[in-house]
């Protein structure tokens, strides 16, 4: 096997998902206070203590999501959707399927990123990918939100209604920036359903410039997900790339 070559479109699907971990995966029902700007440490507070609550008591997730990249340094946009299946600690299944298709896939211990297009799989040990990174520490179940970024309630939302003026309602607004140096990601925000506490939307920008946004829906949690589908064989006669960050075997 020869060392994956540095590839922006893929890079955002790992720093993607490894956002995506830090919001759900995120323990603490008795975290400390999330370290806000002055006026808001009690409302975003209790909206981040809901989300964790939340998910923290939720192991698996399914969701279909599309996902937007400005990428800055190519001077380009692109745009993909697929679905996504969560079992934590660390295992993860996204499908993309449009405009290619694509599978990033991780049982917790080894990731794998296939592109049938290119006949060609990158393969990395996630234990090693994820050292010294903040957000893939959340892979783990190792990360709390209050303790690992600064938070801001940006916008409150409201919730929908039946009729009148803003029926469909609007999500909480958070901004998360990492207190410790965070692999890709500069800063993040999340959209948080006002009624559930459900994440319905997440972006981030990178310490290039580039920012990715991904919207969710379909979502259902709890929901049984076989094991397998967090496993992967590598298809005959494809070639076969190292992950440049972690150490392989």
């Amino acid at each position: 096997m020869r060392p994956a070559a540095t590839d922006p479109s893929r890079g955002g699907l790992i720093i993607f998902l490894a956002a995506l971990f830090a919001a759900l995966l995120a323990g603490g029902a008795g975290a400390a206070a999330p370290q806000t700007k002055t006026g808001e440490s009690g409302r975003a507070g209790e909206i981040v203590s809901r989300l964790q609550r939340r998910y923290e008591s939720t192991r698996t997730l399914r969701a279909d999501f599309t996902q937007e990249n400005h990428l800055k340094t190519l001077g380009r946009v692109t745009r993909s959707k697929g679905r996504l299946l969560l079992d934590k600690p660390g295992k993860i299944r996204a499908e993309y399927t449009a405009p290619e298709k694509q599978l990033v896939v991780s049982n917790g211990k080894r990731l794998w990123i296939y592109t049938p297009r290119l006949k060609q799989v990158i393969i990395g040990d996630m234990i090693g990918y994820t050292t010294g990174s903040v957000p893939m520490l959340f892979l783990a179940g190792k990360g709390e939100l209050s303790r690992d970024f600064r938070i801001e309630l940006v916008e409150e939302g409201t919730p929908a209604r039946k009729g009148g003026a803003w029926k469909g309602g609007q999500p909480h607004r958070l901004s998360l920036r990492p207190l410790r140096p965070a692999a890709g990601i500069k800063q993040m925000w999340l959209d948080v359903d006002p009624e559930n506490f459900r994440i319905v939307g997440l972006s981030y920008t990178d310490n290039f410039g580039n920012k990715t946004g991904i919207r969710f829906s379909n979502i259902v949690e709890g929901a049984p997900i076989s094991a397998g589908r967090f496993e992967f064989e590598i298809p005959p006669g494809m070639e076969v790339l190292k992950m440049p960050s972690g150490n392989q075997r």
